[in-house]
């Protein structure tokens, strides 16, 4: 029942098209028993007792029934692309918004390869189950049901001896249902697997060719090619066999109306349009249940992609409006100071830590302990210390990727940045601290360390930090993070780049991805060694525009370099 209900709900927004398919179909099926009648009427009668315009007309009625059948099959065939193009790209739309709040850095983190596999195969896969087989077995159905009365209507036992082993092929589908739903998902989690390890290939191909690891990475994909070939193989020999057992019962039957038809002319109790008749639904039998149970498969498939895919909207973050720790926070509605703030950049703020811990889930020892700090408003902190200390981990819980193991952050809003001021004592400040979450996100500007661009035009990257930014903010961001390089480009800020900003140095990319995040307006700079692809001069210049750009917002630098130090109120080392 599970499927079902979730192969229902996801009917929403194809219902109407899926309806009047069915009933398109249902044409198709009277059409086609229509041909029948008129078959069988044509040759008992039309022939030999009607007239020359008799027989024409009934030539007319039999090739209108044909276009009849051609136009609704064409038109069928159309609703359905256009339907399963929509729930494609609906639910691929739906799923790739849910990854957005799923949990970060845990457990049950997947990897980005397995992630595009689930939103392409395993969405096809149920996409064309909901948009196409359901109704489509709808049709096959009634177009059984409708042959088997007319072949009732000729001759009864005839009729009931071709579907007399439908019950059997039910007892034979649930077993071969368990063991198609095994062998798909052994096949989809090999297919994630090749994917990831291609994509990472891709993505580190420099890295790979440097430890000269090209032709061990290509053995390991053929190995597991090889696996999956295997897999198929397998899967698709257990098919072969059952195919092969219906087509056996399915030739005989049709071999059995056959010889049944041809003693019945024998022995004069049947016409030739009533064997005509007997042979055209024979197929219309049996064609609907070889139909049905070659979809069954289909069916059976796309609930391991059900699997797969709900996997995807499970470990959500529980982010409420007011941050991920409500109980030690105020209604985001009433704290009026840092609503003030929002996309404004009026006010500064400061960051707080009381008493905060936090493990890693696959982690064997606590990276943050007990950590208590006071990131005051309008202040500039250089966090330092080895690698592996902590001090990205403590930008993520600013951020509220992850939540502390025990302890709070808060963030507390200071005074309006024209008064050139800050606040050190968040008591006195003129607005109650805010626990941190998706709610405060908006407060802050990150920007993380490394190549972070996308592939696509530098306008597009830039916009991906505000989708309504003027030129002229453009232009200042890239002036405030040293990027007036971009202006010299070719086709300047319009220029496209390859992926992970192919074609340009370390260096320019790493300063468009600053120029990104200055784009956001919020009150707290998080700048995780922005400078470390940057030579000295360019280094001075940017921190030298950056500080006079804002002289009041609250930065906090990771950093290995004391020449950042000391420009910096103060320096942590965690």
């Amino acid at each position: 029942m599970k499927y079902v209900a979730w192969l229902w709900h996801n009917t929403q927004g194809t219902r109407l098209n899926s309806c009047v398919r069915i009933v398109f179909g249902t044409a198709q099926v009277v059409l086609g028993l229509l041909m029948v009648w008129l078959s069988k009427r044509f040759i008992d009668e039309t022939i030999h007792t009607g007239s020359r315009e008799a027989i024409a007309e009934m030539i007319v009625l039999l090739a209108l029934t044909v276009l009849g059948r051609i136009l609704l099959r064409q038109v069928y065939y159309y609703m359905t692309t256009v339907a399963m193009t929509r729930k494609s790209n609906e639910l691929r739309l739906n799923l790739f918004a849910k990854l957005f709040s799923r949990r970060l850095f845990d457990e049950n983190e997947l990897h980005s390869g397995d992630v595009t596999s689930r939103l392409s195969k395993d969405i096809d896969a149920v996409s064309g189950v909901v948009a196409d087989t359901i109704p489509q077995m709808v049709v096959t159905g009634i177009q059984l049901l409708g042959a088997f009365l007319l072949m009732r209507f000729f001759d009864a036992w005839l009729a009931w001896a071709l579907v007399i082993f439908t019950p059997l092929a039910i007892v034979l589908g649930k077993f071969v249902a368990r063991k198609l739903k095994r062998m798909t998902l052994d096949i989809r989690e090999k297919e994630s697997q090749i994917q990831m390890h291609v994509q990472e290939g891709v993505e580190y191909n420099a890295v790979l060719r440097s430890l000269g690891s090209e032709q061990w990475m290509a053995d390991r994909l053929d190995s597991m090619q090889q696996e999956l070939q295997g897999n198929v193989l397998r899967r698709t020999r257990f098919s072969t066999i059952t195919r092969f057992m219906l087509g056996i019962a399915f030739g005989f039957g049709y071999l059995a109306a056959f010889i049944w038809g041809g003693l019945g002319l024998y022995h004069g109790t049947i016409t030739f349009g009533v064997m005509t008749s007997f042979l055209q639904l024979v197929g219309q039998i049996q064609q609907p249940i070889l139909q049905l149970l070659n979809m069954t498969p289909q069916v059976i498939h796309s609930t391991a992609s059900i699997d797969r895919l709900e996997e995807l909207q499970t470990n959500e973050f529980a982010e409420n409006e007011t941050g991920l720790n409500g109980a030690d926070a105020v209604s985001a509605s009433n704290n009026s100071a840092l609503n003030s703030a929002d996309n404004s950049g009026l006010n500064v703020a400061g960051v707080k830590f009381d008493d905060v811990t936090f493990r890693y889930a696959k982690g064997d020892s606590e990276i943050i302990s007990h950590f208590t700090h006071d990131f005051k408003p309008g202040t500039k902190t250089a966090l330092v210390g080895e690698t592996g200390v902590g001090k990205t981990t403590l930008f993520r819980l600013m951020l509220g990727f992850i939540v502390p193991s025990s302890g709070t952050v808060a963030l507390y809003p200071g005074t309006s940045s024209n008064q050139q001021q800050t606040s050190s004592d968040p008591q006195n400040a003129s607005g109650d601290p805010q626990t941190v979450g998706k709610s405060t996100r908006k407060h802050f500007v990150y920007v993380p360390q490394g190549n972070t661009l996308m592939s696509g035009s530098i306008r597009y990257n830039l916009l991906l930090a505000k989708p309504g930014a003027t030129e002229e903010e453009l232009q200042n961001a890239l002036h405030t993070a040293c990027a007036d390089f971009v202006n010299e480009l070719p086709d300047g800020i319009d220029s496209e780049l390859g992926e992970r900003g192919c074609g340009l140095s370390e260096g320019q990319a790493q300063r468009i991805a600053i120029a990104r995040g200055l784009l956001r307006e919020g009150s707290v700079l998080l700048l995780d060694e922005i400078s470390a692809s940057l030579d000295e001069e360019t280094e001075r210049e940017l921190y030298k525009r950056l500080f006079a750009a804002y002289p009041a917002k609250t930065m906090i630098f990771i950093t290995h370099r004391s020449a950042i130090t000391a420009l910096c109120d103060e320096t942590l080392r965690i």
